[in-house]
Protein backbone atom coordinates (compact mmCIF):
# COMPACT_ATOMS: atom_id res chain seq x y z
CA UNK A 1 0.00 0.00 0.00
CA UNK A 2 2.91 2.35 0.67
CA UNK A 3 3.98 1.94 -2.95
CA UNK A 4 0.60 3.23 -4.11
CA UNK A 5 0.17 6.05 -1.59
CA UNK A 6 3.75 7.28 -1.37
CA UNK A 7 2.58 10.90 -1.34
CA UNK A 8 -0.51 10.33 0.84
CA UNK A 9 -2.84 10.84 -2.12
CA UNK A 10 -2.53 8.80 -5.30
CA UNK A 11 -2.79 9.88 -8.92
CA UNK A 12 -3.70 6.82 -10.95
CA UNK A 13 -3.89 6.79 -14.74
CA UNK A 14 -6.40 4.30 -16.13
CA UNK A 15 -5.30 2.85 -19.46
CA UNK A 16 -7.60 -0.17 -19.57
CA UNK A 17 -10.08 1.34 -22.05
CA UNK A 18 -8.84 -0.42 -25.18
CA UNK A 19 -10.42 -3.72 -24.11
CA UNK A 20 -13.99 -2.45 -23.68
CA UNK A 21 -13.94 0.33 -26.30
CA UNK A 22 -11.56 -0.93 -28.99
CA UNK A 23 -9.32 1.53 -30.82
CA UNK A 24 -9.44 4.87 -29.03
CA UNK A 25 -7.43 7.52 -30.88
CA UNK A 26 -6.03 9.21 -27.77
CA UNK A 27 -4.49 5.99 -26.43
CA UNK A 28 -3.10 4.52 -29.65
CA UNK A 29 0.42 5.59 -28.61
CA UNK A 30 0.62 4.46 -24.99
CA UNK A 31 4.43 4.87 -24.69
CA UNK A 32 4.08 8.55 -25.63
CA UNK A 33 1.48 9.05 -22.90
CA UNK A 34 3.71 7.34 -20.36
CA UNK A 35 6.69 9.50 -21.27
CA UNK A 36 4.61 12.63 -20.74
CA UNK A 37 3.42 11.71 -17.23
CA UNK A 38 6.43 9.81 -15.84
CA UNK A 39 7.34 11.23 -12.43
CA UNK A 40 3.88 12.78 -12.00
CA UNK A 41 1.49 9.82 -12.08
CA UNK A 42 1.89 7.23 -9.31
CA UNK A 43 0.30 4.16 -10.86
CA UNK A 44 -1.28 2.78 -14.01
CA UNK A 45 -4.31 0.52 -14.41
CA UNK A 46 -3.46 -1.86 -17.24
CA UNK A 47 -4.77 -5.05 -18.77
CA UNK A 48 -2.34 -7.96 -18.82
CA UNK A 49 -1.40 -7.66 -22.49
CA UNK A 50 -0.15 -4.11 -22.13
CA UNK A 51 1.89 -5.02 -19.06
CA UNK A 52 3.51 -7.90 -20.92
CA UNK A 53 4.37 -5.86 -24.03
CA UNK A 54 5.21 -2.40 -22.65
CA UNK A 55 7.97 -3.83 -20.45
CA UNK A 56 10.68 -1.15 -19.99
CA UNK A 57 8.20 1.62 -20.83
CA UNK A 58 6.67 0.98 -17.41
CA UNK A 59 9.81 1.99 -15.51
CA UNK A 60 8.98 4.70 -13.00
CA UNK A 61 5.36 3.62 -12.57
CA UNK A 62 3.59 1.29 -10.20
CA UNK A 63 1.23 -1.04 -12.04
CA UNK A 64 -2.25 -2.18 -11.06
CA UNK A 65 -3.02 -5.38 -12.95
CA UNK A 66 -6.64 -5.40 -14.18
CA UNK A 67 -8.13 -8.82 -13.57
CA UNK A 68 -11.40 -8.63 -15.50
CA UNK A 69 -13.04 -7.04 -18.48
CA UNK A 70 -15.69 -7.14 -21.19
CA UNK A 71 -16.39 -5.27 -24.43
CA UNK A 72 -19.12 -2.72 -24.98
CA UNK A 73 -20.39 -5.02 -27.76
CA UNK A 74 -21.54 -7.58 -25.19
CA UNK A 75 -25.28 -7.94 -24.47
CA UNK A 76 -24.51 -6.85 -20.90
CA UNK A 77 -21.43 -4.58 -20.92
CA UNK A 78 -21.46 -4.58 -17.10
CA UNK A 79 -20.92 -8.32 -16.85
CA UNK A 80 -17.12 -8.25 -16.68
CA UNK A 81 -15.40 -11.64 -16.66
CA UNK A 82 -12.09 -12.59 -15.02
CA UNK A 83 -9.32 -13.01 -17.59
CA UNK A 84 -6.14 -12.44 -15.57
CA UNK A 85 -4.69 -14.02 -12.46
CA UNK A 86 -3.34 -12.78 -9.15
CA UNK A 87 -0.41 -15.17 -9.49
CA UNK A 88 0.62 -13.58 -12.79
CA UNK A 89 0.23 -10.08 -11.31
CA UNK A 90 2.64 -11.01 -8.53
CA UNK A 91 5.13 -12.47 -11.02
CA UNK A 92 5.04 -9.14 -12.91
CA UNK A 93 5.72 -7.18 -9.70
CA UNK A 94 2.39 -5.35 -9.85
CA UNK A 95 1.74 -3.06 -6.89
CA UNK A 96 -1.76 -4.53 -6.72
CA UNK A 97 -4.63 -6.01 -8.67
CA UNK A 98 -7.84 -4.29 -9.68
CA UNK A 99 -11.24 -5.88 -10.12
CA UNK A 100 -14.28 -4.08 -11.52
CA UNK A 101 -17.85 -4.90 -10.55
CA UNK A 102 -21.35 -3.44 -10.75
CA UNK A 103 -23.78 -4.09 -7.92
CA UNK A 104 -27.53 -4.31 -8.32
CA UNK A 105 -27.60 -5.85 -11.79
CA UNK A 106 -27.96 -9.36 -13.26
CA UNK A 107 -24.18 -9.87 -13.18
CA UNK A 108 -23.78 -9.23 -9.43
CA UNK A 109 -24.00 -12.86 -8.33
CA UNK A 110 -21.41 -14.07 -10.85
CA UNK A 111 -19.05 -11.20 -10.12
CA UNK A 112 -19.27 -11.86 -6.40
CA UNK A 113 -18.36 -15.51 -7.01
CA UNK A 114 -15.35 -14.43 -9.06
CA UNK A 115 -14.43 -11.82 -6.45
CA UNK A 116 -14.53 -14.51 -3.77
CA UNK A 117 -11.79 -16.40 -5.60
CA UNK A 118 -9.77 -13.21 -6.06
CA UNK A 119 -9.99 -12.42 -2.35
CA UNK A 120 -8.53 -15.81 -1.48
CA UNK A 121 -5.67 -15.29 -3.92
CA UNK A 122 -4.76 -11.76 -2.79
CA UNK A 123 -4.64 -13.01 0.78
CA UNK A 124 -2.44 -15.92 -0.26
CA UNK A 125 0.02 -13.69 -2.14
CA UNK A 126 -0.29 -10.68 0.19
CA UNK A 127 -1.03 -8.22 -2.62
CA UNK A 128 -3.48 -5.29 -2.35
CA UNK A 129 -6.85 -5.32 -4.11
CA UNK A 130 -8.29 -2.15 -5.63
CA UNK A 131 -11.99 -2.80 -6.09
CA UNK A 132 -13.75 -0.69 -8.72
CA UNK A 133 -17.30 -0.95 -7.40
CA UNK A 134 -20.19 0.93 -8.96
CA UNK A 135 -23.99 0.80 -9.12
CA UNK A 136 -25.38 -1.11 -12.11
CA UNK A 137 -25.92 1.11 -15.12
CA UNK A 138 -23.31 3.57 -13.80
CA UNK A 139 -25.92 5.35 -11.68
CA UNK A 140 -24.60 8.35 -9.75
CA UNK A 141 -27.42 8.19 -7.20
CA UNK A 142 -25.68 9.02 -3.88
CA UNK A 143 -27.54 6.29 -2.01
CA UNK A 144 -26.47 3.65 -4.54
CA UNK A 145 -22.88 4.88 -4.72
CA UNK A 146 -22.70 4.88 -0.91
CA UNK A 147 -23.97 1.29 -0.91
CA UNK A 148 -21.33 0.34 -3.48
CA UNK A 149 -18.65 1.97 -1.34
CA UNK A 150 -19.85 0.00 1.67
CA UNK A 151 -19.75 -3.22 -0.34
CA UNK A 152 -16.10 -2.57 -1.16
CA UNK A 153 -15.22 -2.23 2.50
CA UNK A 154 -17.39 -5.16 3.60
CA UNK A 155 -15.83 -7.65 1.18
CA UNK A 156 -12.31 -6.70 2.25
CA UNK A 157 -10.90 -4.53 -0.54
CA UNK A 158 -7.73 -2.62 0.32
CA UNK A 159 -8.81 0.38 -1.76
CA UNK A 160 -12.29 1.26 -3.03
CA UNK A 161 -12.65 3.06 -6.36
CA UNK A 162 -16.08 4.49 -7.09
CA UNK A 163 -18.00 7.47 -8.43
CA UNK A 164 -17.77 10.94 -6.94
CA UNK A 165 -20.83 12.73 -5.62
CA UNK A 166 -21.23 15.97 -3.71
CA UNK A 167 -21.57 15.23 -0.01
CA UNK A 168 -19.78 11.87 -0.07
CA UNK A 169 -17.45 12.79 2.82
CA UNK A 170 -19.77 11.21 5.39
CA UNK A 171 -19.66 7.82 3.63
CA UNK A 172 -15.93 8.13 2.90
CA UNK A 173 -15.27 8.68 6.60
CA UNK A 174 -17.37 5.61 7.45
CA UNK A 175 -15.30 3.51 5.05
CA UNK A 176 -12.25 2.17 6.88
CA UNK A 177 -10.12 1.82 3.73
CA UNK A 178 -8.91 4.47 1.26
CA UNK A 179 -11.42 5.67 -1.32
CA UNK A 180 -10.33 6.96 -4.73
CA UNK A 181 -12.76 8.45 -7.22
CA UNK A 182 -13.13 7.59 -10.87
CA UNK A 183 -12.79 10.27 -13.52
CA UNK A 184 -16.08 9.48 -15.23
CA UNK A 185 -17.29 10.89 -18.57
CA UNK A 186 -15.10 13.40 -20.43
CA UNK A 187 -15.46 16.89 -18.97
CA UNK A 188 -15.76 20.11 -20.97
CA UNK A 189 -12.52 21.82 -19.94
CA UNK A 190 -9.23 21.11 -18.20
CA UNK A 191 -10.17 23.58 -15.47
CA UNK A 192 -13.28 21.50 -14.80
CA UNK A 193 -11.08 18.43 -14.34
CA UNK A 194 -8.82 20.21 -11.85
CA UNK A 195 -11.81 21.53 -9.90
CA UNK A 196 -13.31 18.03 -9.86
CA UNK A 197 -10.14 16.74 -8.20
CA UNK A 198 -10.30 19.56 -5.65
CA UNK A 199 -13.89 18.65 -4.79
CA UNK A 200 -13.00 14.97 -4.50
CA UNK A 201 -10.14 15.48 -2.03
CA UNK A 202 -12.23 17.93 -0.01
CA UNK A 203 -14.76 15.11 0.33
CA UNK A 204 -12.01 12.89 1.75
CA UNK A 205 -10.89 10.95 -1.33
CA UNK A 206 -7.34 9.61 -1.11
CA UNK A 207 -6.81 10.10 -4.80
CA UNK A 208 -8.24 9.90 -8.29
CA UNK A 209 -8.10 7.24 -10.98
CA UNK A 210 -8.62 8.94 -14.33
CA UNK A 211 -8.68 7.80 -17.92
CA UNK A 212 -10.14 10.01 -20.67
CA UNK A 213 -10.16 13.03 -18.35
CA UNK A 214 -6.38 12.79 -18.27
CA UNK A 215 -5.15 11.19 -21.50
CA UNK A 216 -8.04 12.74 -23.45
CA UNK A 217 -6.44 16.19 -23.50
CA UNK A 218 -3.75 17.55 -25.82
CA UNK A 219 -1.28 18.54 -23.09
CA UNK A 220 -1.48 15.51 -20.81
CA UNK A 221 1.67 16.46 -18.90
CA UNK A 222 0.40 19.92 -17.98
CA UNK A 223 -2.95 18.62 -16.76
CA UNK A 224 -1.35 15.76 -14.81
CA UNK A 225 0.98 18.26 -13.13
CA UNK A 226 -1.96 20.47 -12.17
CA UNK A 227 -3.78 17.49 -10.67
CA UNK A 228 -0.62 16.42 -8.84
CA UNK A 229 -0.34 19.89 -7.34
CA UNK A 230 -3.90 19.66 -6.00
CA UNK A 231 -3.32 16.20 -4.54
CA UNK A 232 -0.10 17.25 -2.83
CA UNK A 233 -1.53 20.50 -1.46
CA UNK A 234 -2.82 20.62 2.11
CA UNK A 235 -5.40 23.12 0.93
CA UNK A 236 -6.92 20.50 -1.34
CA UNK A 237 -8.22 18.58 1.62
CA UNK A 238 -9.82 21.44 3.50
Amino acid sequence: MNRLFRKDRALILALDHGFPLGNVKEIEDVPSILNSVRGVVDALILNRGLILTLDSELLGFEVLYKLNGITTMAPNPYGLVTIGSVEEAVSLDAVGVSFEMYVGGPQEEQQLRELSSVLKEVQRYDIPLVLHVYPHGESRDPKLVSHAMRVGWEVGADVVKTFYYSGMRSQVEKTAVPVVVAGGPKMETEDEVVNYVKWAVREGARGVAMGRNLWGWKDVKRLASSIREVLDSREGGE
